[in-house]
């Protein structure tokens, strides 16, 4: 007579066990899904801000060819002694081409008893640096020197203009760093680790994209995401493991325990 209560006590045991694992797997694989759809977000912005970046870049080099044009005229105007004018001005304003009535030739007698005079050799064009590779130059500085002292938004706007101003500067690494270290005062983690994630991919050889390894995996800390954390790290110590930031990367695993 007890042995119908067991089996039906027996199943209902098996049956809450059976309930408490799918509750446990429909957890994990929530979990799951978030950090997927949070990635896979930061990865479409992340593709966005590139495709505009391209956009701009090219836009850029455009408009420095145009202006390394103009520089290199009127280089060329002021050696021959003529006004300077822009290649936009001359082709409008510029008039018909006259070309020069035949000359008769010397006469022999004459001719012989002239002194010869070589032509001039022309002078060779030194290349000069540009004045906006000389202004960008000061608008890095003083923008690094405003996030330094903690004035993100101030230093950010600098920074952006020295971008626009000297596209082809060889601290476009360090003032898209600064940038992102910017937002990252600001507490925007999300487009702090963009920007930071914009180094890493278009300078990865940089020493600055150790730096901003390191800050991705700072963001990540902060917003309590310590497995991406922990994943950004263990990246910067493989592919940077003499840089500067390795030490910082390796006391900051050890404490999140990774």
């Amino acid at each position: 007579m007890r042995k119908p209560g067991i089996i039906i006590a027996l199943c209902a045991f098996a049956l809450a066990g059976c309930a408490g694992k799918m509750d446990a797997q429909r957890g994990l694989s929530e979990e799951w899904r978030l950090r997927s759809l949070e990635e896979n977000f930061l990865n479409f912005k992340e593709s966005q801000r590139e495709q505009e970046e391209k956009a701009r870049d090219q836009q850029r080099k455009l408009l420095d060819r145009v202006r390394a044009v103009e520089d290199s005229l009127a280089r060329m105007h002021e050696q021959l002694g003529v006004g300077v004018v822009k290649p936009s001005a001359a082709l409008a304003s510029a008039p018909p081409i006259a070309y020069a009535s035949p000359v008769a030739p010397a006469d022999p007698s004459t001719q012989s008893s002239m002194p010869q005079h070589s032509p001039a050799p022309t002078a060779a064009l030194v290349p000069q640096p540009s004045a906006s590779a000389n202004a960008g130059k000061g608008l890095y500085e003083q923008g690094m020197t405003l996030v330094r002292a903690e004035k993100g938004v101030e230093g950010r706007a600098i920074l952006n203009q020295f971008l626009e101003t000297d596209p082809q500067s060889g601290l476009v690494p360090n003032a898209i760093y600064w940038i992102g270290e910017s937002h990252y005062l600001d507490k925007n983690y999300p487009q702090a680790i963009l920007t930071f994630k914009d180094v890493t991919r278009r300078f990865p050889k940089h020493h600055k994209a150790a730096a901003a390894l390191l800050k991705i995996a700072m963001c990540y800390q902060m917003m309590g995401e310590k497995d991406n954390a922990t994943l950004y790290l263990r990246a910067l110590l493989k592919s940077h493991p003499k840089s500067e930031p390795a030490p910082a990367a390796r006391k900051l695993l050890v404490e999140l325990g990774g």
